[in-house]
């Protein structure tokens, strides 16, 4: 059995790994995901998972797409969302509300150690 750690790592990888495929002659797009999953995190610390989560959809480019798809999937699967993060985070108390900050923030770390270390391909 898995720590949830090491689940939240080959999560992670994955994404990393299908960037990779899907940016493979393209070192910008690549260097432009990196500064995103530097930049979530703190996003995050300063205006909360609210406000940043608005931010990647309201952007709507493929990588925050890519990045809120992902850590909405991922709290999915946790069970701590029933299905889209946006629209449930209104309706949740502060426990469930900071539980789902703090688990988003350590797969977000996951996600920033990876593409850090250009394990792209």
């Amino acid at each position: 059995m898995q720590t949830l750690s090491q689940r939240r790592a080959k999560e992670a990888l994955k994404l990393i790994l299908d960037i990779g495929s899907k940016t493979k002659n393209d070192q910008k797009q690549r260097d432009d995901f990196k500064q995103l999953s530097k930049s979530v995190p703190t996003m995050i610390f300063k205006n909360g998972l609210g406000q940043a989560i608005a931010f990647l959809k309201a952007k709507g480019e493929d990588k925050h797409n890519t990045i809120y798809n992902v850590m909405n999937s991922w709290l999915v699967e946790l069970g701590l969302i029933k299905k889209d993060l946006l629209k449930e985070l209104n309706d949740m108390d502060s426990h469930q509300y900071h539980t789902i900050q703090r688990e988003a923030l350590h797969f977000l770390e996951w996600i920033k150690r990876y593409a850090n270390a250009e394990i792209f391909e």
